[in-house]
């Protein structure tokens, strides 16, 4: 598959219509302050990436693999654009993941039991950047500067036995989309989705793996915390 915006922005865009409204949940259910309005901020942080590769697949204009509704909500008066005008500035200097450990000692410090928090937070922030890491290098990443996109190789394709059988899922899901393009309006839309299934997927479980990286951690350090306070954990 050619690297396009489509290519390069896809699976982020799917990642981050998964993060933001999760994050908006943490926002809406902390019972710190400043822990809800750092969750709240980065919702919009996410929502505003998730704008800017909307924005790039629609700039490029050389694909039509998003619906005519994406390729609106990508227009200049669009929420997406103004949503991106106000954070740019911002992303640019400030670290989402850095902003999620932030939002994670805030809700911490918040605590009935600190020390017990602080290790289970911990254990949930390292958990969710251990496990993106991996994934990163297993199923590789694209690099984006400005207009240049750069893409890094996943670790699988070093390994025939990954990469023959995800070469030919990809194979099989373009001629399957090509199969399709000519049919009805229903069936070219289906075409689209087969087409762009390998970067559904890559940005679902992403989403997935940071998430489950997530859980393991606050769940695991929870045991030590308890371990180590001689307090059950929540």
């Amino acid at each position: 598959m050619a690297l396009t915006a489509l290519t390069a922005f896809l699976p982020s865009i799917i990642s981050k219509s998964i993060f933001a409204p999760r994050r908006a949940d943490k926002s809406l259910e902390s019972n710190s302050a400043p822990a809800s309005i750092l969750n709240a901020g980065i919702a919009v942080m996410q929502l505003s990436k998730l704008g800017d590769g909307v924005a790039a697949i629609r700039k490029e204009n050389k694909t039509k693999a998003l619906t005519a509704t994406a390729h609106e909500l990508a227009g200049s008066t669009s929420i997406f654009s103004d949503i991106s005008k106000v954070t740019n500035s911002i992303t640019k200097h400030v670290s989402i993941n850095g902003l999620i450990g932030v939002a994670a000692l805030a809700n911490a410090l918040s605590a009935d039991d600190k020390e017990t928090a602080l290790i289970q937070n911990a254990g949930m922030y390292g958990g969710m950047l251990a496990f993106e890491g991996a994934h990163k290098i297993i199923c590789g990443t694209v690099d984006i500067n400005g207009d240049k996109i750069n893409e890094k190789e996943g670790l699988y394709r070093e390994f025939e036995c990954f990469r023959k059988p995800i070469d030919s899922f990809k194979s099989l899901c373009e001629k399957q989309a090509e199969a399709m393009k000519d049919s009805g309006e229903v069936k070219k839309v289906v075409a689209k989705v087969v087409k762009n299934a390998p970067l559904i997927i890559k940005g679902l479980s992403f989403a997935g793996v940071s998430i489950g990286g997530s859980a393991l951690g606050y769940n695991f350090f929870g045991k030590v915390a308890e371990a180590v306070t001689g307090r059950e954990a929540a």
